[in-house]
C-alpha cells in the first residue's frame, strides 16, 4: 500500500540525534508514512541505527557519496518517496507524537505547502545564543511571496509538508553549495511557481540547536543570503524590488555588525536600507547607524 507522507531524513553522522528523531517517528500516532533516510556518506554506522526501528516504522534507507550538504540527499530521498507528499525532518530535530495526525487532517486540495512551528531546545552548555526566540516558524503577513522577499524565511524547514510533484516540477532542491539556505530557496522557487502556502497555528515538534551549531553563522551563510537574493530578485515586481532590496541591505549589514566584520559594508548597506517597510525596522537601522557614527567617532585619528 502506497503511503500518504514521506518523511525524508538526510543525515550525516549524528547517530545519536537521528535516533531520537526515529524515536518521535516510532511514536506518531498516524501510521500511514514511511521514512525515506538518505546518508549523506557519514563515516558512522548510520545503517545500524535503523535497524532496530524496522518493526515500528517503513523505513528506507540509502548511501550516497559525500556531497557536503543537505540538498543532494534530501534530492536523493525524495527520488525514491513514493508518498503523495513530503514531509522534511532534519536528523537532529524531533516530532511530537500527534505531528503527522494533526498535519495529515489539514492537507487538503486548496494548500500546496504546509507549515508549523517548532519550540527551540538549545544543547546544555552552550555558551552563545544562537537563537532568541523559543518558538520558530510563523505566520504569513499577507501574500506569501511578499512576506518572504521582505520578512526573510517564515517555514522552518522540519515543519515543511510539500506536494511530491510540485518539488519535482521545480527540479527539487538546488543542489548549487554557494546558496547556503536551499530551504528558502526551495519555498521561493514553489511560490514563484504559484503552490499556496499554509500556516498551521500549532507547535508541532522541535527545533534541536546543538553544539555543532555554534559555529553556523559564519560569512558563508552572509554570501548564501546574498546569493540567494539575487537569484530570485529579478523575479520580484517593480514595487517589491525596491522594498525586498531594502530589507535585504539591512539583514545583510545586521549580519556583519553581529559577525563583527566589514563595517565599512554595514554601513554602506544600512544607507542603501531606505525604503523599509515598517517603521520598527526604520527605527532599528536608524538606531545602528547612530551607534555606528558613535563609535567610528570614538576611535582614535
Amino acid at each position: 500500500m502506497t503511503p500518504r507522507i514521506s518523511v525524508v531524513i538526510p543525515v550525516f553522522n549524528r547517530s545519536l540525534e537521528l535516533r531520537r528523531a526515529l524515536e518521535s517517528l516510532a511514536r506518531q500516532t498516524a501510521r500511514d508514512f514511511e521514512v525515506v533516510v538518505c546518508d549523506d556518506g557519514s563515516t558512522e554506522d548510520i545503517r545500524a541505527v535503523l535497524v532496530p526501528f524496522e518493526n515500528q516504522i517503513e523505513v528506507r534507507y540509502q548511501r550516497i557519496q559525500n556531497s557536503g550538504g543537505p540538498a543532494r540527499p534530501r534530492n536523493v530521498a525524495i527520488a525514491l518517496a513514493r508518498g503523495e507528499w513530503i514531509a522534511f525532518l532534519d536528523s537532529d530535530d524531533w516530532w511530537d507524537a500527534n505531528r503527522l495526525a494533526v498535519v495529515g487532517a489539514d492537507l487538503s486540495d486548496d494548500v500546496d505547502l504546509l507549515y508549523h512551528s517548532l519550540r527551540v531546545v538549545t544543547a546544555p552548555g552552550l555558551t552563545r545564543i544562537l537563537e532568541r526566540r523559543r518558538v520558530i516558524g510563523e505566520p504569513l503577513r499577507g501574500d506569501a511571496l511578499r512576506h518572504m522577499a521582505l520578512f526573510g524565511n517564515p517555514v522552518p524547514n522540519s515543519t515543511a509538508v510539500v506536494r511530491r510533484n510540485l518539488l519535482t516540477q521545480i527540479g527539487g532542491i538546488c543542489e548549487d553549495r554557494s546558496i547556503a539556505v536551499e530551504d528558502f530557496d526551495t519555498w521561493l522557487r514553489l511560490v514563484e511557481a504559484g503552490a499556496r502556502m499554509r500556516f498551521l497555528n500549532q507547535v508541532l515538534g522541535c527545533y534541536w540547536i546543538g553544539k555543532d551549531a555554534i559555529s553556523a553563522f559564519s560569512r558563508h551563510q552572509i554570501d548564501g543570503q546574498i546569493a540567494l537574493f539575487e537569484r530570485h530578485a529579478a523575479r520580484f515586481d517593480p514595487e517589491l524590488r525596491v522594498a525586498a532590496e531594502a530589507c535585504h541591505n539591512y539583514l545583510i549589514a545586521s549580519m556583519l555588525i553581529q559577525l563583527g566584520e566589514d563595517p565599512r559594508q554595514a554601513k554602506e548597506r544600512l544607507w542603501k536600507a531606505g525604503h523599509l517597510p515598517s517603521l520598527t525596522l526604520r527605527l532599528k537601522r536608524w538606531l545602528k547607524l547612530a551607534i555606528m557614527v558613535a563609535k567610528n567617532r570614538r576611535q582614535p585619528t
